[in-house]
């Protein structure tokens, strides 16, 4: 339930998922001011070329960003999980360049700009999180491009599944093997790039393999080695942090 949730804590954690973060980090997080607001299913949070202030954080449900072309085609570009920023790059233009959407029913957080962004210059160790949750976008968005444009329709799928249980399993969402998508066929086609009768094949064929169970958008993987080796796939690309190796 959202009245269950820790918004701060769960900023916190985001924001140490890729940096480490002191406790007065987090205590500071925690002093943040902040209004809460929950949107339905299919509805917009941001409309391409809307100005805004706030910094914006999703702490429930699971938003995702899109393009569209002026004769309605729709590429899904990102997926946003509790406890990411919804405009990180508020540090340094005040529009977007995408529409972001609720994939279900979503609760938000909003932070005055000033407030966030002093926050910022007072804890180095929060401005590198921040630093390194861009870079690891950019290496999503990398991953994403390969997987359009250098993959067979079933491995895309393999791949974009992959990902959102790996992503839900590192943020404590999910153990990794056991997962709701909130997202239709159409939705994870826009996202892949295929027609949605090309993901039900694919999902289908997974779902043959013994690689995976699905039932009403929730899924179990049985063969994880099986399923990632299905999707190309492999996490390092989300593993992004200062820690020495």
């Amino acid at each position: 339930m959202i009245s269950e949730i820790d918004p701060h804590g769960l900023i916190a954690k985001s924001l140490s998922a890729h940096s480490r973060i002191q406790d007065f980090d987090s205590e500071a997080v925690g002093l943040l001011k902040a209004r809460t607001r929950t949107f339905e299913s299919g509805s917009y949070v941001f409309r391409e070329g809307m100005s805004f202030s706030d910094y914006v954080f999703l702490i429930s449900g699971y938003l995702f960003c899109q393009k569209q072309t002026s004769d309605g085609y729709r590429q899904i570009v990102s997926l946003i999980i509790p406890g990411d920023i919804v405009n990180p790059e508020n540090r340094f233009v005040n529009n977007l360049d995408y529409n972001v959407v609720c994939a279900e029913k979503s609760s938000i957080i909003y932070v005055q700009r000033s407030e966030f962004e002093t926050l910022i210059d007072s804890h180095p160790s929060i401005r590198l999180a921040l630093d390194l949750r861009t870079t690891a976008e950019s290496r999503q968005l990398r991953e994403w491009l390969l997987n359009i444009g250098g993959r067979s329709a079933r491995t895309r799928v393999a791949h974009f599944l992959n990902e959102f249980a790996a992503r839900t399993r590192l943020r404590g969402l999910s153990d990794g093997l056991h997962f709701s998508l909130p997202m239709s066929q159409e939705q994870i086609g826009d996202s892949v790039g295929i027609t949605p009768v090309h993901v039900n094949r694919s999902i289908r064929s997974l779902v043959e393999g013994g690689l995976i169970n699905h039932a009403n958008r929730k899924y179990e993987i049985i063969d994880l080695d099986g399923f990632r080796q299905a999707g190309q796939f492999s996490e390092r690309f989300l593993l992004v942090n200062d820690l020495p190796h």
